[in-house]
């Protein structure tokens, strides 16, 4: 490489010493001097050591990221404060991904990127000190980093995608589906930041006296970050994906891997006239214990499931976005439903004895809004939401949940089940584009609550009763995203 530079830098030096010829009196002024060639071999050497490179001349290489920050506000009904935390809903992360054209219908390409873990929004509670600085907590994961994709593909033209290595499955991203696409925690992104905070019951103490000692707004009432009422975000994994040709706006899409994990899905995209469409529906089966922290595993001995992966669980997604585009209105929703068909014999195990349980938990979400060009900056986005949870019998991290007796979200003095939950939130926003810097402005406004959460004994498992009331929690939020 410095070989070729220094031919091409002695090239500029014949041109520079053919302008001096030519320049006549004006060109005696340049003073080029007698170690020119030196100097200038000296600043394509350093040139050379600060310059990103390429791995080979045939494959294309692009360096690309983003950093995404947020102020947030927030007021659970007995504490309110102030967090500057990572927006997890957007992430900052870097990658490189590269692609090389075979010939006129084959191409192949790499991606490999990562997720540099700072105060994430997903993980903070009201508990949280807010430092991060030289620190790695279990709690809070910071300073870490997250790898999110790694693999290499191949393209035809004609007969589709094939990729391999750790990727999005085919159904990711399919109950999120929106036209508009606002940056914040709009969408499905609701539980990157309030999923964590610990739930406060009605009539508690203030501050962190009053809150519940385990139960938060992710694991009672299953606000996940990610997509629906699994953390789809997250089902990133090693697998093998295959994604066909566009055919009239269609395209189909399948994924496994893992022990063992698959999806399908079906996407479209298109124009109707003044009406642009975008929807999908997907299907996804996981068989792998790794694969969903909500999905229940009995446990080896609970025969007759036998002494291997006992997760067994699938979920339907769906979503659609419609926008007029002559004048931006939008409105897009998403719903999905997962069922655990190893949550009852999981109960069973850990000493349920009433009914078969409700083994299905089920999300919506509706949005509508406006898009226009109101400024030079770039596009502005109007915004508002409501999403709804209605959820089975409770499980987090492979286990049936429950209630200790002394929770203060308990009202009785016995260990309870969690047979089922119902929340809600609703929220507006804006998001400004500030397209010459690659940036999103952002500020919003969310209000979640829940409406019910039943509770049974596990000695008189028929007998149900309710955990206390639970204090709504909102916040308002702002920052940006800059891509690079």
């Amino acid at each position: 490489m410095i070989g070729g530079l220094l031919k091409s830098a002695s090239r500029l030096a014949l041109v520079a010493a053919a302008g001096v010829i030519a320049g006549g009196v004006g060109a005696q002024a340049a003073d080029l001097g007698g170690n020119c060639c030196a100097d200038l071999e000296e600043r394509v050497a350093e040139l050379e050591a600060t310059t990103a490179r390429k791995g080979t001349r045939r494959m294309g290489l692009q360096l690309y990221g983003q950093v995404s920050e947020t102020v947030i506000f927030w007021d659970d009904g007995g504490e309110r404060n102030t967090y500057v935390v990572e927006n997890n809903a957007q992430k900052n992360r870097f990658g490189a991904q590269g692609t090389a054209k075979i010939n006129s219908d084959w191409s192949a390409g790499f991606k490999l990127e990562w997720q540099i873990r700072a105060y994430r929004s997903s993980a903070v509670n009201q508990k949280g000190l807010g430092q991060n600085e030289g620190l790695t907590s279990s709690a809070y994961a910071t300073q870490s980093l997250s790898l999110r994709h790694a693999y290499w593909y191949v393209r035809s033209e004609s007969l589709g995608y094939l990729a391999v290595g750790q990727q999005d499955d085919s159904a990711s991203g399919i109950v999120s589906i929106n036209l508009a696409a606002p940056d914040g925690f709009a969408t499905t992104n609701l539980g990157f930041f309030g999923g964590a905070m610990l739930l406060r019951p009605s009539g508690q103490a203030p501050g962190n006296a009053g809150l519940s000692t385990s139960k938060t707004w992710f694991n009672t009432l299953t606000i996940h970050n990610g997509d629906g009422p699994q953390s789809f975000d997250y089902t990133r994994a090693s697998t093998v994906r295959y994604n066909t040709p566009t055919i009239a706006g269609f395209t189909a899409s399948a994924s496994w891997g893992e022990d063992d994990m698959w999806a399908v899905a079906l996407r479209y995209a298109g124009d109707l006239g003044p009406i642009r469409i975008a929807a999908g529906v997907a299907f996804s089966d996981w068989r792998d214990a790794n694969a969903k922290t909500q999905c229940a595993n009995p446990g080896a001995t609970a025969l007759p499931l036998g002494p291997v992966s006992n997760v067994d669980c699938s979920a339907w997604q769906a979503g659609v976005s419609v926008q007029h585009t002559p004048t931006g209105l939008y409105a897009s929703g998403g719903w999905a439903e997962i069922t655990d068909d190893n949550r009852d014999a999981a109960a069973r195990h850990a000493g349920w004895t009433g009914a078969t349980v409700d083994k299905n938990d089920t999300f919506w979400w509706v949005q509508v809004g406006w898009e226009a060009k109101l400024n030079s900056l770039g596009r502005t986005t109007f915004w508002g939401e409501y999403d709804r949870f209605e959820n089975g019998f409770g499980v987090v991290s492979n286990a049936i949940t429950t209630l200790a007796a002394a929770d203060t979200l308990n009202p009785t003095a016995t260990d309870k089940f969690i047979t089922s939950t119902r929340a809600k939130a609703w929220g507006f926003g804006i998001t400004q584009d500030i397209d010459a810097a690659a940036m999103k402005l952002y500020i919003g406004y969310v209000l979640m609550s829940a409406d019910d959460i039943s509770l049974a004994t596990v000695a008189a498992p028929h007998t149900a009763s309710k955990a206390r009331e639970v204090e709504d929690i909102q916040m308002i939020y702002t920052g940006a995203t800059v891509r690079f």
